[in-house]
């Protein structure tokens, strides 16, 4: 089948993909160009251990101190490229944190909507715009998933 001859929609969805493939690469390079690559992993960090780490843990293993009274242990987030046949679903992990894709666990009362929160402190002093903080996360998450 080609492109030319499915739904709209689907194409919208292709190419939706596709923009975000490539910026995604795009902020790769131009990040590993300008230096900025340690700042990206410094903020995304700095974001787990703001929003993440009480359950999923300074391990990323879900041994964090409030995810071990949750009823269901949080995913160990160094094993989500493993779970994903090795390939790391960059945009899947970043619609989950923006809150536009739910994930069992981030849909309950457990889950506190961080994306929410993120956009609330938009445009105030130290924060970063809420789509930057998730990008930063998201490429963190990236950069401490279990080799293979």
């Amino acid at each position: 089948m080609t492109l030319h001859n499915t739904k709209p929609v689907i194409k919208a969805a292709v190419l939706a993909t596709l923009a975000i493939l490539t910026l995604t690469a795009l902020t790769r390079i131009a990040a590993a160009q300008s230096g900025a690559w340690p700042t990206i992993l410094r903020e995304g960090a700095e974001e787990y251990a703001e929003s993440c780490a009480a359950c999923h843990g300074t391990d990323f293993k879900g041994s964090g101190e409030l995810g071990q009274k949750l009823f269901k242990k949080p995913h160990d987030l160094t094993e989500i490229a493993k779970r994903n046949g090795g390939v790391f679903p960059f945009r899947r992990v970043f619609d989950v944190i923006a809150g536009d894709q739910t994930v069992e666990g981030h849909d309950t009362m457990h889950m506190p909507k961080y994306a929410e929160r993120m956009k609330r402190e938009d445009f105030q002093p130290g924060y970063n715009p809420a789509h930057v903080r998730i990008l930063e996360l998201t490429h963190y998450l990236e950069s401490i998933q279990a080799r293979q």
